[in-house]
């Protein structure tokens, strides 16, 4: 009796010592140290003041008491509580259901993360693959602003991605049990960060559908980073409130951490000078020269099992990028050298900051490639961006994941299929390729979906087949330019009572595009006249002229026609490339006059699509009647028909001084016209 009576004691002072509420459901032979709290599924149970060795079981503290009414209920009968105590009527301790463990709470957090996980399938399944902001038109990305908020773009999407997830995490830890003593020992819930690893694969399988490949699971890292994140918020917050309170200056350390890692990094990116090495100089005879030799190994004209071998020096190559570099910001160039196996590009881009100096974007890649069946290989052997040095191990790691995301790219992988063999020696290139295979669509990603949609392409069929009507009516009388505009526009106001009124507007300038322009303008834009038979209606139109000129129908309906398939300023250079080459020797020579023509056909194309107000502000004067004067000023004064030697001479070529000086009378007189105010 004695021993009981001493046992009994001793319980009451530890029971004392304790608390007052002991807060668990389940009883395990968890262990106290001599001064810390014990945890369990992140709350707090217990505190013991009393020295006594670490990792004595909690039974040993309390005598090994047992249990007096089953687990879940009261002495009296009622639920959420039970008693534990010693079997000799002393002390008992009242305790609580854990949290989350049981009753309404535990199915409501079920509910909730089965919906949450429900929506982020939903959202994969109505954006997909095809909505990535990565899958821009080529053209967009000609200037270096558009070039970085396209990436800004990129790194908004990926911030995205990582917060929700967050929200994932944070549910998951507040439903899903810890698990063993071992997990519990861990600052994150695993079965929590594990559920949502899961739901990141779903969400990519529902995303990419069959087409799994290294660059789509390298991808489950910025989502399963959220997950992370929202579980280690999740355990923070069962760990009671000073557990909470200390989360806040965390959060704000790694915030100051992170801007502050990010803003030296950028800072270091860009310098105050480019790269020092002369772009190669562009002139036309070059174009000339590169444009002949492409078009002799041109794809287009090979059979199925045949091939082409071209070859480029690396003077060839450092004209095409500087060639294609000049479409957009002037303040970029790029050059290449070229070694055994190996090549290395040099490139710098201005960066335009507010009210300052601009800095430049100084990049230097090096290292070799291989195409094996369509798969691209990689090897990248130095990296430098600005005056920060990317690690080898970043190099090797991130190498593969580019390779296969080139490799699988809708735009990238029929060139790369095409592609037999590659071979890189010192001062030239030689790719040998075969028959090229465009996939369904293919338009619709190099151009975007502005401008190459089923819904434009139905819209130009539409067109079409109403201004081949009309001038059926009449097949003899050759229609004037102002009328076949008058036609087309007034039907695009017709349909835009219940369309887009720039989506009409857009396949209307296609339709004149081809019928006025050039029926090559349909390879661009998609099958539009092949099914058409009304042959007789279509060379009428070949024949319609603009100031008495045929040939500046069909530059100022091309160049509109291509500045919606691109932009303003690949239309300007498309149209200053056809004089150029006619500048070569048995040409028809350098025309300023089809400058012009060329300049106020993608100024009509800007006009008319601009917006909702402006294309229907274009759609109402041209319905009204086409005054030439207000959309094509004169031209027959300006110089035409000159030799590339005479431009050379006389004009200083394509950017001397007498050349800018017509080029801005084209403006001039551009500018006077009303319908382009």
């Amino acid at each position: 009796m004695k021993c009981h009576g001493v046992i009994a004691l001793v319980r009451q002072h530890a029971v004392r010592k304790a608390g007052d509420v002991l807060t668990a459901t389940k009883w395990t032979g968890a262990k106290i140290s001599a001064k810390d709290h014990y945890i369990r599924n992140g709350e707090k149970i217990l505190h013991w003041n009393q020295r006594r060795p670490v990792g004595l079981p909690i039974e040993s503290a309390f005598a090994r008491a047992r249990v007096n009414v089953p687990e879940g209920q009261a002495p009296d009968g009622s639920p959420h509580e039970r008693s534990v105590g010693s079997g000799h009527g002393s002390a008992g301790i009242t305790t609580k259901p854990e949290r989350g463990s049981g009753g309404p709470r535990k199915y409501v957090g079920w509910i909730v993360l089965a919906a949450y996980s429900l929506f982020l399938v939903y959202r994969a399944l109505c954006h997909g693959e095809g909505d990535d902001i990565a899958n821009v038109p080529v053209w967009e990305l000609q200037e270096s602003r558009r070039l970085l908020g396209w990436i800004g773009g990129l790194v908004l999407t990926g911030f995205c991605e990582f917060a929700y997830f967050v929200p994932f995490g944070f549910i998951a830890t507040m439903v899903l049990p810890r698990g063993s003593r071992w997990l519990r020992r861990f600052p994150i819930s695993l079965p929590a960060l594990l559920a949502g690893g899961a739901l990141a694969a779903l969400v990519r399988v529902v995303e990419v559908g069959h087409s799994w490949h290294l660059a789509v699971a390298a991808g489950l890292a910025i989502p399963l980073l959220g997950c992370l994140f929202g579980t280690w918020i999740g355990t923070t917050w069962l760990r009671g409130w000073r557990a909470r309170l200390w989360f806040v200056p965390k959060i704000a350390l790694l915030a100051f951490l992170a801007t502050l890692c990010t803003g030296i990094i950028l800072w270091l990116s860009v310098e105050e000078t480019p790269l020092p090495f002369e772009a190669a100089r562009v002139t036309s005879a070059e174009k000339r020269r590169l444009v002949r030799l492409i078009r002799s190994k041109s794809p287009r004209s090979l059979e199925e099992g045949q091939t082409h071998t071209l070859r480029l020096t690396e003077h060839d190559i450092d004209v095409l990028l500087s060639w294609g570099l000049s479409l957009g910001s002037p303040d970029r160039k790029a050059k290449v050298s070229l070694a055994h196996d190996s090549a290395s590009l040099s490139m710098s881009i201005g960066v335009p900051l507010a009210g300052g100096k601009p800095r430049y974007l100084n990049l230097v890649v090096a290292g070799g490639s291989e195409i094996e069946e369509g798969i691209l290989n990689l090897n990248v052997d130095r990296c430098r961006i600005g005056s920060v040095k990317v690690p080898r191990w970043i190099l090797n790691s991130c190498s593969p994941v580019v390779a296969s995301l080139l490799s699988h790219d809708r735009r990238s992988k029929p060139f790369l299929e095409a592609i037999r063999g590659i071979t890189i020696e010192p001062d030239s290139i030689e790719v040998t390729y075969g028959r090229l295979h465009l996939p369904p669509g293919f338009r619709e990603d190099l151009f975007g979906p502005a401008s190459a949609s089923e819904e434009v392409l139905a819209s130009t069929r539409a067109q079409v087949d109403h201004l081949l009507a009309v001038v059926s009516q009449s097949p003899h009388t050759r229609p004037s330019f102002g009328a076949c505009f008058e036609t087309v526009f007034t039907f695009a106001r017709d349909r835009s009572a219940e369309r887009d009124p720039v989506t009409e507007n857009r396949a209307a300038i296609f339709a004149l595009g081809m019928l006025l322009g050039h029926p090559r303008v349909e390879e661009f834009l998609g099958p539009v006249l092949a099914d058409l038979d009304n042959r007789t209606a279509r060379r009428v139109l070949r024949r319609v002229t603009l100031r008495a000129r045929s040939d500046w129908t069909k530059h100022f309906c091309v160049s509109a026609a291509i500045a919606l398939l691109s932009d303003e300023v690949v239309s300007d250079a498309a149209g200053l490339l056809k004089e150029e080459l006619d500048a070569d020797v048995g040409g028809s020579g350098f025309s300023f006059a089809d400058l012009l023509a060329d300049r106020a056909g993608t100024m009509f194309a800007i006009r008319a699509t601009r917006d909702e107000a402006a294309a229907r502000a274009m759609q109402d004067r041209l319905a009204h009647g086409f005054r030439v004067e207000e959309f094509f000023p004169p031209a027959a004064d300006l110089p035409e028909g000159i030799p590339d030697a005479e431009l050379r001479s006389r004009y200083g070529g394509v950017g001397g001084q007498g050349y800018r000086r017509l080029t801005k009378e084209i403006e001039r007189r551009i500018a006077t016209c009303t319908a382009y105010r």
